[in-house]
């Protein structure tokens, strides 16, 4: 009988070093692991420059103004055919991560305003069942270099250029945060990090309570 009374307790000793030390030890390392990835993410990323309001024309003929982005965050990409073959399957995994998202836009910006590359702009989201016009867009103008220039994307400390660009840009409320290369696999990594991270509180409709007599 005592030497199953000290198992028990011990067992009630060990009940209690469990509830009173080893699970808060264990829930504060998982509390801080998270905060320093959140403390790493936030650090990764800078005010790099301000996304300015051009109006663009969009595949679908829409006029579109970048001001209709500035309260959300947008995954931007100066078109390169050169990259068009890594392009399009990192888009297509990336917007059905987030397509469930209100606040989230991904833009495509082509210095080439000819009717076939409209036309071949259609057929490309077509093609990657990416036809969303209120998420995705692939915006035409003579001004997409300027706008590359305002931007601030490091083609030259990258040696590339606008036609020649692997690089997407993402910014949040209308400031470029970082730009990510779609050939590192760490850079894509990185990328859905901080769109993870900068995502937007989604805002819950009112409950309306009916009384038992409306019901």
């Amino acid at each position: 009988m005592a030497s199953n009374k000290g198992k028990k307790n011990w067992v009630q000793i060990g009940g209690l070093l469990l509830m009173l030390v080893v699970f808060p030890l264990v829930s504060w390392y998982y509390l801080q692991t998270g905060l320093n990835y959140r403390l790493e993410a936030r650090a990764e990323q800078q005010a790099i420059a301000n996304v300015p309001n051009q109006n663009f024309s969009n595949y679908n003929g829409e006029e579109v103004a970048l001001d209709r982005f500035k309260d959300y965050l947008l995954i931007g990409h100066f078109y390169s055919e050169s990259h068009k073959d890594k392009y399009l399957p990192l888009l297509t995994k990336l917007y059905h991560q987030f397509d469930e998202r209100k606040d989230v836009y991904f833009v495509t910006f082509s210095a080439d305003t000819s009717m076939s590359a409209v036309v071949n702009a259609k057929q490309m989201l077509s093609d990657s069942m990416l036809i969303d016009e209120e998420q995705v867009f692939f915006l035409n103008s003579t001004e997409v270099k300027a706008l590359s220039s305002a931007l601030k994307l490091p083609f030259e400390e990258r040696n590339m250029s606008l036609v020649d660009n692997s690089l997407l840009f993402f910014a949040d409320s209308a400031v470029v945060k970082g730009f990510y290369d779609i050939k590192q696999e760490e850079d894509v990594k990185r990328l859905v990090k901080h769109i993870t991270l900068n995502l937007h509180p989604l805002e819950e409709k009112d409950i309306i309570f009916e009384r038992e007599t409306e019901k």
